[in-house]
């Protein structure tokens, strides 16, 4: 290399493609793939003592990297620190100048978008290193080591007792875990009150002069599902016999009187342009992402991508952002962009500026495409099918974030059965599109959505005849257990975790089995549950909310150089030692006494936890030393088949089965598990089972089976799996897939697409 070249090192390699594109052979790039640096993975790392001083080491694996960067660094002139723009990017830059040592010449420059333009503006205006920002990183990551070296251990060692798996807690990922538990407890203590609505069929007497009413009032007060306690103007319809009563004397009026009738317009306002939540929250709810899907394709779009005769290129600005802010220059051409296509009919007269929240760092743009002008469509042929979706998601949303509002003709009308009942009729026609024309926000599955119902031209003072009348029973509900999307909007609304950590919290608190999915919705395991309870009663401070979300105020105010992050650690360890000391004296999980009598002395049985797992002990222990397993006793055969089998033997070896407990249920298991992995699904009531349907596959003497999938959907396979690999949603799809087919084993897929028999073919010489 030459002396009077220029070195680039960027976080990621996907982006030197882009980067050599518009800077030309003046400069020369290096990746440091990520972080190069970190506090020691088996060490404490930090000294209490001596003012929290960080231990940092090179990341063993990164030894060949960083002997590479250091090569390139002494043969060029002067070195540009560009990984991501964002706190841990800063803090990389750092560590990564540390290691270069003082006699290389190094300045940072962080690329917010990966353009032409960008990236020639950012390196003609480099700048140093910002330690505000670096220093908030550092408190940041030696807090997080603080309270996860620290509470890991003591609940491996509570909890587990020789449990083969670790248990871990962190600052923000236990606060997250709580939220999943406390909700969890609301269902657990929720009971469901029921409650009746009456509906009405009215006519006008005209051509189309049919509409519906719900009743609304009686004797001027309001119905409601249920009654709140200290509300005096409200009632409910809770059973049968008030809603047929109800019935019968509606019935009996005639005519109705249309008492008020209200028009009006109501104006519909677009959302703001993505942050890192709100796309996550979106990603889901669209495409079923999971927030470390959706970042890393978004991730891809941000580094660049191939757009053939244009070359490599960023799609999206960068995407860890917290605000809602557009650059003026980007919103002029969007603004051109829409008069152009739409029409000025959907441009509005001014911007529309969004309010950034007070939390937010705002430290980038929104997330939105780089050009406005490269539509989704023309870009179709260059992009995955994940990408496409979410640059159409970005880039509609952000379209639409600058149209005019939808307009809809809304009614609402009064309508007055005798004396005593009040019946109410509203409805909605969308009058104008206005940004909708581009983009709609989807609702989450549990928000009430308004339906929109026509109601002919009505007057006040008009008379309308009774058609029909209906009574529906329904049922309060519990609050909807969390998914992924709604919990990262649960956090962000508490103030706790930043744009850049809510995928990492999500992925810890299913990769430690903290919580499992059921159809999409987060629910936390026992163990889950145990590890809050315990994290709760010992580390309150810990586990408190507000304390978490004051917390990342704090850590604001180091990066904006208004506090010393010193300090910062000093005041929050002063409390948390002392509180931790007690906890390894004191801390243990809770027994939780049952209804259950002991069989040998009738004493309650209590749910006592061990190694990862509650069994059922005896209260009067150690005078009774009675104990068996949670689930045999509490097993209840009745919630499966009648004339299921529960003494069959084993398909595979012909061997006595038992009845066995796993992640997703019971199930009948060999008795020489290991020799032998046969198993036997347990179907519930209404599932079926047919052993007399034999496996279609040539060869194979097995039956089919209906199993469950992780996410509870049923199918169909051989029950000699993974020796015969026939599977389909009904034994018809099977027979049509695999008749005369001859029988193959299951292999299990590698991540890059390559079974586990299958070696990677070597490279000739």
């Amino acid at each position: 290399m030459s002396k009077e070249k220029k070195l680039i090192i960027v976080e990621s390699p996907a982006k030197i493609k882009s980067l050599r594109q518009f800077l030309g052979s003046d400069f020369e790039f290096e990746s440091s793939f990520g972080h190069i640096r970190d506090l020691p993975s088996h060490e404490f790392g930090v000294d209490v003592e001596k003012n929290f001083e960080p231990t940092y080491k090179p990341l063993p694996e990164k030894k060949t990297v960083i002997a590479r960067l250091k090569k390139a660094a002494k043969e060029c002139a002067v070195v540009y620190l560009s990984p991501d723009p964002d706190r841990e990017g800063e803090a990389i830059a750092w560590h990564i100048a540390e290691l270069l040592g003082p006699k290389i010449a190094c300045k940072r420059v962080s690329f917010n978008s990966i353009t032409k333009e960008a990236v020639r503006e950012a390196v003609a205006h480099p700048r140093d290193l910002d330690m505000a920002l670096v220093n908030a990183q550092q408190a940041r990551r030696v807090l997080d080591r603080l309270v996860g070296y620290s509470l890991s251990p003591l609940l491996t060692r509570k909890l587990h007792r020789g449990g083969k798996q670790s248990i871990s807690a962190g600052r923000v990922q236990s606060v997250a875990l709580k939220l999943v538990v406390d909700r969890e407890k609301e269902i657990e203590a929720f009971v469901p009150k029921e409650y009746w609505t009456i509906t009405v069929d009215l006519d006008t007497g005209k051509e189309k002069g049919i509409f519906q009413a719900t009743l609304f009032s009686i004797n001027g007060k309001k119905i409601e599902k249920e009654i709140v306690p200290g509300k005096e103007d409200v009632t409910t319809v809770s059973n049968e016999q008030t809603a047929t009563d109800l019935k019968t004397a509606l019935s009996q009026i005639d005519p109705y009187v249309v008492s008020r009738v209200e028009k009006k317009d109501r104006k519909r306002q677009p959302e703001a342009p993505f942050i890192t939540s709100t796309l996550q929250q979106e990603a889901s709810r669209h495409f079923r992402f999971s927030p470390t899907r959706t970042m890393e394709v978004a991730q891809g779009l941000y580094e660049g991508v191939d757009i053939g005769p244009e070359g490599t290129e960023g799609l999206i600005t960068y995407m860890r952002t917290d605000s809602v802010r557009i650059a003026p220059e980007a919103m002029s051409e969007l603004r051109s962009y829409i008069k152009t296509r739409y029409g000025e009919s959907l441009l509005p007269e001014s911007i529309r500026a969004f309010q950034v929240k007070r939390s937010a760092q705002d430290a980038h743009e929104a997330i939105r495409p780089t050009h406005v002008e490269k539509t989704p469509e023309s870009l179709r042929d260059f992009l995955s099918k994940d990408q496409f979706n979410l640059y159409s998601l970005i880039w509609r949303r952000y379209v639409a974030s600058q149209m005019i509002p939808a307009v809809y003709d809304t009614v609402s009308c009064d309508i007055l059965a005798g004396p005593n009942y009040l019946l109410r009729a509203t409805g909605s026609r969308l009058k104008v599109h206005g940004f909708l024309s581009v983009y709609e926000e989807l609702l989450d599955e549990d928000t009430d959505k308004e339906e929109e119902m026509p109601i002919p031209e009505l007057t006040e003072g008009q008379n309308v005849h009774l058609v029909s009348i209906d009574a529906a029973q329904s049922f309060t509900r519990p609050p909807p257990r969390f998914t992924e999307a709604t919990l990262i909007k649960e956090l962000e609304k508490s103030g706790i975790g930043r744009p850049s950590t809510y995928a990492t919290i999500m992925k810890k608190i299913s990769a430690r089995e903290y919580t499992t999915k059921e159809q999409g919705r987060l629910k936390p395991t026992e163990l889950g549950k145990v590890v809050t309870e315990m994290l709760e009663t010992s580390f309150q401070e810990i586990m408190n909310i507000g304390f978490t979300a004051s917390m990342e105020d704090s850590l604001e105010e180091v990066a904006a150089n208004q506090k010393e992050w010193h300090s910062l650690l000093q005041e929050f360890w002063s409390k948390f030692s002392a509180t931790l000391d007690t906890a390894k004296a004191e801390a243990r999980p809770q027994k939780i006494l049952t209804d259950i009598p002991c069989p040998k002395c009738q004493s309650p049985l209590q749910k006592i936890w061990f190694q990862s797992k509650y069994f059922l002990g005896c209260s009067k222990y150690p005078e009774c030393d009675y104990s068996a397993s949670l689930e045999e006793t509490l097993f209840d055969k009745s919630e499966y088949k009648e004339d299921f089998n529960w003494d069959q033997l084993c398909p595979k070896c012909s061997h006595k089965m038992k009845l066995r407990f796993g992640k997703f249920g019971p199930f009948l298991g060999c008795t020489t598990y290991p020799k032998c992995k046969g198993i036997v699904n347990i179907p519930k009531k209404g599932e079926e089972e047919n052993h007399t349907h034999s496996c279609p596959a040539e060869g194979c003497d097995g039956f089919l089976v209906q199993r469950r999938s992780r996410f509870g959907k049923p199918f169909w396979s051989c029950s000699t799996f993974p020796d015969c690999d026939v599977i389909g949603n009904s034994p018809a799809a099977v027979d049509e897939k695999y008749s005369g087919r001859p029988k193959t084993a299951y292999v299990k897929k590698a991540k890059k697409g390559r079974t586990k028999k299958e070696k990677k073919p070597k490279k000739k010489a």
